[in-house]
């Protein structure tokens, strides 16, 4: 299943979790042909011109409403949309009409509990996923970062072990995945595993100097290794990648801590 682009969440509470959509460009058996190329629509959408591609589908779906891609489209437009109920059943028409989706509808339907807050609806739907697509490490990442979440909102030490599994599952499938080594560095700094979690979120920046989650990771890393000056340095970093205000102003305060 390939995917074609990704979509970031970024969820901050204690820990950086960022959950992304599949996005599939694949003709399917039971599609007819659309009128207007996938291709340009999907276009429109790297653009970011989501309220033009949600016409173009909507009007596709009704003149060729067994075309599961277009059904499949119309979920990632609603969803770029903040329009989630509509999402939700866009996949899931998309499935029904294409049950070789399996692995990337029940993906989606992960991320979208994910962002509504039913982590427990998110587990089973990335288990799903994985039940279709075992070896896909995009969703043994999502499954892992809400294993993560659970853990930090409910202090249940058993969903750590599990996120640690997933995370070490990823990076067994696909050696150095950043979002991964972000995953267990914010892990072990839940731990106070401080030395390995330094090490995994600074490889993670090697080849992503400007990685938000790793950034801001590693200056708490630093911070609570009682090295200010690369706390400092690298949340300033973090800073000049002009993160959403709630994001940053978190980064503010703890640099403030650190001021003499």
């Amino acid at each position: 299943m390939q995917k074609q682009g990704r979509l970031l969440i970024v969820g901050l509470i204690v820990v950086l979790v960022g959950v992304g959509l599949y996005f599939v460009i694949q003709a399917s058996s039971k599609s007819k042909p659309a009128p207007v190329s996938v291709q340009d629509i999907q276009a429109q959408m790297d653009a970011g011109q989501y309220a033009a591609a949600r016409e173009t589908l909507e009007k596709l779906v009704m003149t060729d409403p067994q075309n599961a891609e277009v059904h499949f489209m119309l979920g990632l437009t609603y969803f770029n949309l903040g329009e989630y109920s509509k999402a939700q059943a866009s996949f899931a028409q998309a499935m029904a009409l294409d049950p070789q989706r399996a692995a990337a509808v029940h993906h989606n339907l992960g991320v979208l509990a994910y962002q509504t807050g039913e982590m427990e609806t998110a587990v089973a739907e990335f288990k799903a996923a994985l039940a279709a697509d075992p070896n896909d490490p995009d969703s043994h990442y999502q499954l892992g970062a809400t294993y993560l979440q659970i853990a930090v909102s409910q202090s249940d030490p058993t969903y750590l072990q599990q996120a640690e599994t997933e995370f070490q599952q990823v990076l067994t499938l696909a050696p150095g995945k950043p979002e991964a080594l972000v995953g267990l560095g914010t892990l072990y700094l839940n731990q106070n595993r401080i030395a390995e979690a330094t090490k995994l979120l600074e490889q993670a920046l090697q080849g992503n100097p400007e990685m938000r989650e790793a950034l801001f990771a590693l200056g708490m890393a630093y911070f609570a290794s009682g090295d200010v000056d690369s706390a400092k340095t690298t949340l300033q970093k973090f800073l000049d990648t002009q993160p959403p205000e709630q994001w940053a102003n978190e980064a503010r305060e703890i640099m403030e801590q650190m001021e003499p």
